[in-house]
């Protein structure tokens, strides 16, 4: 499922990162932009599929606008706010590679029940 959701979440960084360099010199835009970003970030699911092709494409899109453009100006400048949304777009990015699943891991309902706490297998108890 989660791979499905690939393209969406990667179009959907895309979105994000493209709205914020069209506000982030208004400090309100700054605000609103960021706020977003970080709720739509937590919103989604961590996983392969899902957070970290937004937070590629969030922080790809961020990168490439803030490359010199042909006619010698940049999207993103370099003031507090230009800077602010590069450094939102590295969090972005760590705090998606961060809490992707480990490799291995099972996730619950995989032939062994887990604790719900710890998300740990627990093993059936016997009866004797």
């Amino acid at each position: 499922m989660q791979v499905r959701l690939a393209p969406l979440s990667l179009l959907a960084g895309i979105g994000a990162g493209v709205a914020t360099a069209a506000v982030y010199q208004l400090t309100y835009g700054l605000v609103i932009a960021i706020a977003t970003t970080l709720v739509v970030l937590v919103a989604t699911p961590p996983g392969w599929g899902t957070r970290l092709p937004y937070a590629l494409g969030y922080g790809f899109i961020l990168g490439v606008l803030s490359v010199p453009r042909g006619a010698g100006g940049y999207v993103i400048t370099s003031s507090r706010s230009g800077y602010a949304i590069l450094g939102v777009a590295l969090m972005v990015l760590t705090f998606a590679v961060g809490t992707l699943p480990r490799p291995g891991r099972r996730g619950p309902g995989d032939d062994e029940k887990s604790d719900s706490f710890t998300g740990r297998p627990v093993k059936p108890a016997r009866l004797e």
